[in-house]
């Protein structure tokens, strides 16, 4: 059987948020109860990746007896630090390529039935777990149901709903939690030397990882250029088919989660009737005032339409131009609505 694509595993870590779901894993792996299957699953930016590497370590730490831990000096820790752990698979979709297939599948899972190289555990972490197969995810049923003595299989995913539920019943289900507001800005002010807002931070969904991507800058950049765009469509200063191109060319996804989270808070506030204007949240408002009479239920519909246009970027090749336009008309329209979109 041909050897899986192994991808070259994170840099295996803990991170302050995470402490809980590790307390859990090492009061099992102390009773001799650690799970042979785990589902690893949280929002993105959590840092699940770089947990799923440090318990692959500690699994395979040849001094993680009787406390699961990884010494970093052991055989075991030296090569997975050198990315070469024989009794440790990685497996992600092959270059160019954006799916996790069968055989990749059928061959992580024959290795855990051979013997350790090194006489202890084996592992394999599949990670995104969502990006398997229909028949690669059928593929893991046997080894799901009856496990090797002393090998574990790790999923990760950002999407669990998208695993087969019979997948899904036969790991325990590990959650990576969002972490408190106030815990994730002191944590990426001590990574990154800058103060962040809790703005940028909702940006990133809660999400530290994704949250220092942004802190150099960028998401100031990013807010500053949506609420230029925004105020111009508004007023005329510039058209939907300008917009769109200048969307499409650069950081489309980023300017759909801008939108996503700007609208949703917008419906909360009419909602909630506290006020007139709409604006990014934490922020002054720079945005043009809402109409009186604005449709809620459009505006989610909206949101909705972003939403899937997200997940259809992310899965298949789209005229992107042609799509920020079917999302541009009705904000415009919303933004305008005695127009008939200009």
């Amino acid at each position: 059987m041909a050897e899986p694509f192994v991808s070259p595993i994170p840099v295996p870590k803990v991170f302050p948020w995470q402490q809980g779901v590790l307390q859990q894993l090492q009061i099992a792996w102390s009773a001799e109860r650690f799970p042979h299957a785990l589902l690893l699953q949280g929002a993105e930016g959590l840092g699940k990746q770089h947990l799923a590497a440090w318990l692959a370590a500690a699994v395979l730490c040849d001094n993680s007896k009787p406390t699961l831990r990884v010494c970093g000096a052991c055989a075991s820790c030296l090569l997975i630090n050198a990315h070469s752990h024989p009794d440790l698979l990685w497996v992600a979709p092959e270059e160019s390529k954006q799916q996790i297939s069968v055989e990749q599948v059928r061959a992580a899972t024959a290795r855990l039935t051979q013997t350790s190289y090194r006489q202890g555990y084996k592992v394999a972490v599949i990670e995104p777990a969502h990006l398997m197969t229909a028949s690669a995810a059928n593929s893991l049923l046997k080894t799901l149901e009856e496990p090797t003595p002393r090998s574990a299989l790790i999923l990760v995913t950002s999407q669990p709903s998208s695993l087969l539920p019979t997948v899904r019943s036969r790991c325990q289900k590990i959650v990576v939690q969002r972490p408190q507001t106030s815990e994730a800005l002191a944590w990426l002010q001590a990574e990154t030397g800058v103060v962040a807002g809790p703005q940028l931070l909702e940006f990133a969904g809660r999400a530290p990882l994704r949250a220092v991507e942004l802190a150099q800058g960028r998401f100031e950049q990013l807010d500053s250029d949506m609420q230029r765009a925004v105020s111009q469509l508004a007023s005329g200063g510039t058209d939907v088919t300008q917009v769109a191109a200048e969307w499409a060319k650069d950081g489309l996804i980023e300017r759909l989660n801008w939108l996503d989270l700007w609208l949703t808070s917008t419906a909360r506030t009419l909602i909630g009737g506290t006020a007139d204007l709409f604006t990014f949240p934490a922020r002054s408002a720079h945005l043009p005032s809402l109409p009186p009479t604005l449709n809620i239920s459009a505006l989610y519909s909206l949101v909705d339409q972003i939403r899937a246009l997200k997940a259809q970027l992310a899965r298949t090749a789209l005229q992107r131009e042609l799509a920020v336009e079917a999302v541009l008309i009705p904000l415009l329209q919303m933004l305008t609505p005695a127009s008939t979109g200009r």
